[in-house]
């Protein structure tokens, strides 16, 4: 193996949460920090699934990164999938798959394999770099493709990131050669899953394609739905027009229906995402026309129409960088005193809060009141807590609840968060834990905290969902790298 230079790069936000914690870290994996396995020292424990543990690991000879995975559950089907991704990271070599630095055991003879070290996909994903990075994507799924495999267990989780945003497939454990010849018992398609002379299905159950999972066939075609499940996963169920055209193509029931390969996918994503560009230019020099026009007609106003008025002076709800709490509390009390709903929000946070006055709580509720019924999401939201919780007013569940519906329906994700947990819980409505994990899901995928927080507890204790500690964990880490201090501790204490 050459020698592999070392690049400096800044910590990611994962890796400076992760130094916050190195005692912590050591109780989570079975190799403690500080152990060198084979010439490679253990940095820290990265995390863990059913059947092996991740760490971070440095080359004590040559100091660069890589990731150590190791295989703690060595039952026949986990031992095989290990040793075949193993295999595929070895021998195929491809740009698109890690680099692989080394294998062998444990003193404890448990198997492993280092890889190169890589970063996290940005979670949330702004939307305007989904159409980049799922161009990307598609071509290193393509390079794959083009080396006559197919991956079949593509997901967002799967996917991690080069210094300079180059994306490389991780868990090969499915991957498989296309074409013909036999498989198991008889002769079959290779590409057909066999378990006993019949097919099973394989792949992730929200990106696996129907024709994988139901009938154990893998093509290209499949990971193409993926990567259409992929984008649509990355723009939380809401994809822009241009793109939704995409997906939806990508995704189709019929294999034959889909893009047939994925550059195919990929040169749509760019077709389309430049169209959206140029229709977005277009409309803003349209807008900016419309504007020099405006400007000169009230140019001409001026010099032919009397002035009857001074215009309005525009309102500032922002808190000015020269203002004091109380000179700021002063003037938006006199906005709220004139029906300005903003103002309102303003005064209701500093009564709240006690900023630039006394605490008051009472005082907070009845404007949070006031604002909340002039139709203020936000200020629903922060009455229903209110009441949820009897900050300022008596306990009063069933109308934190209406207040909160009230909310959602203008797509405030706090309150959707807030509504979800009444609904887990049965406080203030009736208890329904699948409903109540439903709309926990739904904040969650847009980026809300606590909601994505509260979605890996239903995973931990089956609760609204079938337990499954590994999405248990992705979604406490989405939360964790957003810095949810709950979200930290359960990693943590596990």
């Amino acid at each position: 193996m050459g020698t592999v230079e070392k690049k400096e790069e800044g910590p990611s936000a994962v890796e400076e949460w992760l130094a916050t914690r190195p005692q912590e870290s050591a109780r989570h994996g079975r190799i403690a920090l500080g152990a060198v396995v084979d010439g490679w020292r253990v940095v820290a424990f990265l995390g863990s699934g059913f059947s092996s543990e991740v760490y971070r690991v440095r080359s004590v000879r040559h100091g660069y990164d890589g990731a150590m995975k190791v295989l703690v559950n060595p039952v026949l089907n986990m031992k095989a999938r290990f040793a075949a991704e193993m295999d595929a990271i070895r021998f195929l070599s491809l740009a698109a798959l890690p680099r692989f630095f080394g294998s062998g055991a444990t003193a404890d003879g448990m198997q492993y394999y280092v890889m190169e070290y890589l970063l996290p996909v940005p979670d949330p994903m702004p939307r305007g770099d989904v159409p980049r990075f799922m161009n990307r994507v598609a071509k290193a799924v393509q390079t794959l493709h083009d080396a006559g495999y197919v991956h079949r267990d593509l997901k967002l989780g799967n996917i991690l990131m080069r210094p300079g945003d180059e994306p490389v497939l991780i868990d090969l454990g499915f991957v498989k050669r296309r074409g013909n010849s036999t498989d198991g018992a008889g002769w079959v398609p290779r590409s057909v899953s066999v378990v006993d002379g019949r097919p099973v299905g394989v792949g992730t159950l929200d990106f696996a394609a129907p024709e994988q999972l139901l009938k154990g066939e893998a093509s290209v075609q499949g990971d193409v739905f993926a990567l259409g499940k992929i984008a649509w996963s990355l723009y939380g169920g809401n994809p822009p027009p241009a793109m939704h055209h995409v997906i939806r193509c990508a995704t189709r029931e019929q294999p034959g229906d889909r893009y047939p390969t994925a550059n195919a996918f990929a040169a749509a994503i760019r077709r389309r995402h430049r169209k959206a560009v140029v229709a977005v230019v277009l409309a803003v020099l349209a807008l900016a026309g419309a504007a020099y026009a405006a400007v000169h007609l009230r140019e001409i106003r001026r010099v032919v129409v009397t002035r009857i008025s001074p215009p309005p002076p525009v309102v500032v709800h922002a808190q000015r960088p020269d203002e004091a709490d109380a000179a700021y509390f002063a003037r938006m009390s006199t906005l709220a005193d004139g029906g300005d709903v903003l103002a309102q929000v303003a005064v209701a946070e500093a009564h709240f809060h006690g900023r630039g006055t006394p605490t008051n709580r009472t005082a907070a509720v009845a404007m949070y009141r006031q604002a909340a019924e002039s139709g203020d999401a936000d200020a629903q939201t922060s009455l229903g807590l209110c009441l949820l919780r009897g900050w300022g007013c008596e306990k009063a569940p069933a109308e934190a609840v209406v207040w909160y519906t009230r909310a959602v329906e203008q797509g405030n994700l706090r309150a959707l968060g807030d509504l979800a947990y009444c609904r887990l819980n049965g406080i203030g409505v009736e208890r329904d834990e699948e409903l109540g994990f439903r709309l926990a899901m739904d904040a969650a995928v847009r980026g809300h905290a606590p909601s994505q927080t509260l979605v890996g507890e239903c995973y931990l204790d089956g609760r609204g969902v079938e337990r499954d500690v590994e999405r248990a964990e992705t979604w406490l880490y989405r939360a964790a790298r957003q810095d949810n201090r709950r979200a930290q501790t359960l990693l943590q204490t596990r």
